[in-house]
């Protein structure tokens, strides 16, 4: 069985190597906190969409029929008087 021929780099190209590795390192940092900051702006985004949407949906409930429960209001909403 024969060895296998190994190649020696330089220190040179070792520098070289670490340097590409430290800059691929870097970039898949930076695209990993890229998508974190995303991901958490779409989640403040949608959770502000939803509080609109109950708030709307709560309004339409409201002027639909009188006689209907009252809605609960949502932690923070303002709450509303019944109308007599």
């Amino acid at each position: 069985m024969t060895r296998p021929n190994f190649i020696k780099l330089t220190d040179d190209q070792v520098q070289a190597r670490k340097r590409r590795n430290v800059a691929i390192a870097l970039g898949l940092v930076g695209f990993i906190v890229l998508v974190f900051i995303v991901t958490v702006t779409n989640l403040q985004r949608n959770t502000e969409a939803r509080k609109a949407a109950e708030a709307a949906a709560a309004a339409t409930l409201e002027r639909a029929d009188p006689a209907l429960p009252a809605p609960v209001p949502a932690e923070g909403a303002p709450v509303s008087e019944p109308a007599q």
